[in-house]
């Protein structure tokens, strides 16, 4: 399984109170063109899993996707990059998100959005481990399955569910490290400073002789650099551009090129995969600018309403589409051939993620927020003294110790 695999960045366009330079707060719509970069993502990474990776996809159709896809391989071979834009759009939505919350707040936010459709996803990829094995591969073991659970398959060396799930790790590491920002509260300053200091410790860490091996899970070089960008990009959006923001874009490209050009070239080399670093590099930069241009307002109006429910279904999608997709080629294109299955599955992975955000993932967020808000008002209840009442001297009243008096 390729390192360069999707990660749907958690990155719904919420609406925010932005501050621009020299203005006063105002609010801003949704940013509907993040929900298309999202979508192309989302599905340049579909195509990479079903049409785009030899080893992979050729124990699932029986034969090398480039037989069966000779013009479309070459293309879709490089959709595993949709996972740089996702790393971008994350960086600039959670910061969007995050600013004018608590920890707590964004801890809370964050659980929600991530693991009610989560664990339906690791319990529907156990059944398709069990019900429709792939004789090629062994599956995780049930204590593995377990673990996968707690989405902490990476640091408790376990086998993940689904190949994909290893990015989340990724991600959970950002929102650790950006929650020590959190906790001071967001401002261009204090993000500001973050972002360098984060970046050069992602290039340092890679001297030989690191002591401080914690830093390699906290700050690798390729996926800071992508997160740092989308964040300086979402400093441009809400404050404006400046000298310093120009400089920490560029300082983040730069570290992003070089890691992802050596990547690259080691899975060229390692794994055979046919694919020019260069030609990922330039895919990436264009990446890069289209998230700039929604930084500089270029793309405000960008208004094609139908993105935001699209883009409601990038998460479950991510979720779904590699294990429970690759079982229905298995069971399909030996009767039906290559592209109706391939648009057959396409089109059953789409109608699932819809049916798994609209029946578990809307009403379970519903649910956990009405009982986790439910929670907090009994605790501050419990927390409250309770005025005594007053003694209308006809009645009793109850002393420490549950002795009673007239």
């Amino acid at each position: 399984m390729s390192q360069i695999e999707v990660k749907v960045a958690d990155a719904s366009a919420i609406p925010a109170k932005v501050e621009h330079q020299g203005s006063g707060p105002s609010a801003t719509p949704r940013l509907y063109a993040l929900d298309a970069l999202r979508v192309m993502a989302a599905l340049s990474v579909l195509a990479f899993h079903y049409t785009g990776v030899d080893a992979a996809t050729a124990a699932n159709w029986g034969v090398n996707p480039r037989e069966l896809f000779p013009w479309l391989f070459p293309v879709t071979s490089y959709g595993s990059y949709g996972v740089q834009l996702f790393f971008l759009i994350s960086g600039f939505v959670i910061c969007l998100s995050a600013w004018d919350r608590s920890p707590g707040q964004f801890v809370r936010a964050r659980f929600l959005r991530l693991f009610p459709a989560y664990w339906f996803s690791a319990v529907a990829a156990f059944v398709v481990w069990r019900a429709l094995p792939d004789g090629a591969r062994t599956g995780p073991s049930i204590s593995e399955s377990l673990t996968n659970l707690t989405m902490l398959q990476v640091p408790l060396s376990a086998q993940h569910l689904v190949g994909a799930y290893w990015t989340l790790w990724v991600e959970l590491t950002f929102y650790l490290i950006f929650l020590l920002v959190i906790w001071k509260g967001l401002d261009y300053r204090r993000v500001s400073v973050f972002c360098w200091l984060w970046l050069l410790a992602s290039v340092l860490v890679q001297q030989p002789g690191n002591q401080v091996p914690i830093l390699g899970i906290f700050a690798q070089p390729l996926n800071t650099a992508l997160f740092v960008s989308g964040i300086a990009m979402y400093l441009m959006y809400r404050f404006g551009p400046d000298l310093q923001l120009w400089g920490l874009l560029a300082a983040g490209w730069l570290v992003m090129q070089s890691d992802l050009v050596q990547h690259a070239d080691g899975l060229r080399h390692d794994r055979g995969m046919d694919r020019d670093p260069y030609i990922a590099l330039a895919l990436v930069t264009v990446f890069y600018l289209l998230v700039l241009a929604v930084a500089l307002h270029k793309l405000d109006r960008v208004g094609w309403r139908w993105f935001a429910p699209a883009g409601a279904l990038v998460y479950p999608l991510y979720l779904l589409h590699e294990e429970l997709g690759w079982a229905v080629i298995r069971s399909l294109y030996g009767r039906l051939g290559a592209w109706p299955t391939l648009l057959l599955t396409v089109a059953l992975m789409i109608l699932a993620a819809w049916l798994l955000h609209r029946l578990v993932e809307r009403p379970s967020q519903r649910w956990l927020r009405s009982r986790l808000a439910r929670e907090d008002r009994d605790r501050a209840d419990r927390g409250t003294p309770k005025s005594p009442r007053p003694d209308d001297g006809g009645g009793s009243s109850v002393l420490p110790g549950g002795v009673s008096r007239r």
